[in-house]
């Protein structure tokens, strides 16, 4: 079966649709899918090098556009909700989101925690579209950069690299990425 799948998974990712079904897979991750959308740019860069950098832009952009759509969802949300929810609870979230939506949205672009919530959610606290638009794309950009390039340059042997340090690349890159932003903003 998996050997099936593998097939299935090379001969697409070579396909002239190879771009059209990664766009498709980030615009719609952004929103509802569960499925992440490194699941198709991964093998698209790994049958097909010279995709590498398309690839990455590609999965960039319509990553953002449907987080983009996702924030507008967030935004109306609220406006349908807001009668059924305790006002004074929500404005203790609307300050937390405020004071640490950045660190929220670049974390969400990066790491595991679903990058749909995080849409959603700074449409719903009404957070600043440009900053989340500009967050997005370092941190989604950086993402798959990063893993568009350990593909690229090293191949089966990044693959399994990517595999096996998920906790590094996802979580512990991006919190010293915060880290360091945050000494030279205080210290700066």
């Amino acid at each position: 079966m998996w050997k099936s799948l593998y097939i299935y998974v090379e001969k697409k990712s070579k396909s002239r649709y190879s771009q059209f079904f990664l766009s498709l897979i980030a615009f719609i991750e952004s929103i509802f899918f569960p499925i992440p959308p490194d699941v198709v740019l991964i093998p698209i860069i790994h049958f097909n090098k010279n995709k590498f950098l398309s690839s990455v832009i590609n999965c960039t952009l319509f990553s953002i556009l449907g987080g983009s759509l996702g924030y507008i969802l967030g935004l109306f949300l609220f406006d349908s909700i807001k009668d059924i929810f305790d006002l004074s609870k929500q404005e203790l979230f609307f300050d937390f989101y405020n004071q640490y939506g950045l660190i929220a949205i670049f974390l969400g672009g990066f790491t595991p925690i679903p990058y749909k919530i995080i849409a959603i959610t700074s449409g719903y606290a009404k957070f600043n579209f440009i900053f989340f638009i500009l967050l997005s794309f370092l941190s989604r950009g950086l993402r798959f950069l990063i893993i568009g390039y350990v593909v690229y340059k090293f191949g089966d042997y990044g693959i399994k690299f990517i595999e096996k340090n998920k906790t590094i690349i996802f979580l512990i890159i991006p919190l010293l990425i915060i880290l360091v932003i945050y000494l030279l903003v205080s210290h700066g």
